[in-house]
């Protein structure tokens, strides 16, 4: 109940809280000793002075005495008086039920310790949390957000959260994000996230990621679908002789006319910059190659089984014909 205009109140109550308060602040600050505070179920009623947290009354009906705010008492030595308001006290009230977060993002993210590149990610979800520790929660929120509103804290904790996910997600390979997605959302809500949020005195109690998208690579697999994908995934393992062979594949066939996809070195612009010598390289033309040269560049593929005993006979084929035109 908010004190009306020239009288107070004897009662502080946080009344009518919308589904998705997690904090009111009792809109004055002068605590008349006798006030009854008045705490709901699924509420904790914080006693802060100075940025400090000191006395927590759980649900129920509470006369202000010395006895059951003994903290605040003792650090400011206050004693009690009636008719006046002989102390000054912030009330916060703070919810202990359960609440839903959302959360979405769209940044370039390394995937796993070993890939060579950044490539862009795009996420969004949902995460479910409460407070467990109302002093902890208060203490560690505090100072972390310009005042102490649900608006303030519920952007607060979703750029937290936020912040941690990416730390973890990075853990992870791209092949791990489209294949194994459910067992990270497990690790997630029980790992370091899970940790973190216990520190400032909240419980993750779940984690759900309802879209995920990694554009660049799911068009570098388009472009060229016979090369693009063991391209993601040489460059998800760090494997560098393989993509720098792969390329050389590609731009081999390209350079015979066999290759079907244009866009694998268009995807090269995510790897990293002493990369890129060797892809400007390889998107140069080969004007002037003997036909011989390009024999033997042809039986060592078939060799290496990089192309079919079919595909070989073809080219080799259109080779020699074209070797007789010269």
């Amino acid at each position: 109940m908010v004190p009306t205009s020239g009288r107070q109140t004897n009662v502080i109550e946080w009344v009518n809280p919308g589904p998705d308060d997690i904090l009111w602040v009792y809109p004055s600050e002068d605590i008349r000793w006798g006030s009854v505070v008045v705490v709901h179920e699924y509420e904790v009623a914080v006693f802060m002075r100075d940025g400090k947290v000191y006395d927590v009354l759980p649900p129920g009906r509470h006369i202000v005495t010395t006895q059951n705010i003994p903290l605040l008492t003792k650090a400011y030595n206050l004693v009690m008086g009636y008719g006046e308001t002989p102390f000054k006290a912030r009330v916060v009230f703070v919810s202990t039920k359960q609440f839903r977060g959302r959360f979405g993002l769209s940044t370039r993210v390394k995937l796993g310790p070993r890939t060579l590149y950044m490539t862009e990610l795009q996420m969004y979800g949902d995460y479910w949390f409460r407070v467990v520790d109302p002093v902890l929660f208060l203490t560690q929120i505090a100072g972390s957000v310009p005042s102490l509103t649900t608006s303030a804290v519920t952007e607060f904790l979703r750029s937290y959260f936020v912040e941690l996910f990416m730390q973890e997600i990075s853990r992870y390979t791209a092949i791990d994000v489209y294949t194994s997605l459910r067992d990270i959302e497990v690790k997630v809500k029980s790992g370091n996230v899970y940790e973190a949020f216990k520190s400032r005195g909240l419980e993750l109690i779940d984690v759900k990621v309802a879209g995920v998208s990694l554009p660049q690579l799911e068009k570098m697999e388009k472009e060229d679908p016979t090369y693009g994908l063991p391209l993601l995934i040489a460059i998800q393992k760090g494997d560098e002789d393989k993509v720098l062979e792969i390329i050389r594949t590609v731009e081999s066939l390209r350079a015979l006319g066999r290759s079907p996809g244009v866009g694998v070195l268009g995807a090269l612009v995510a790897l990293p910059s002493v990369m890129q010598p060797v892809a400007q390289q390889a998107q140069q033309p080969k004007e002037g190659k003997p036909v011989i040269e390009k024999l033997r560049e042809l039986k060592k593929m078939l060799d290496e089984g990089l192309i079919t005993q079919e595909e070989y006979e073809r080219m080799k084929k259109e080779l020699l014909e074209e070797f007789k035109r010269e």
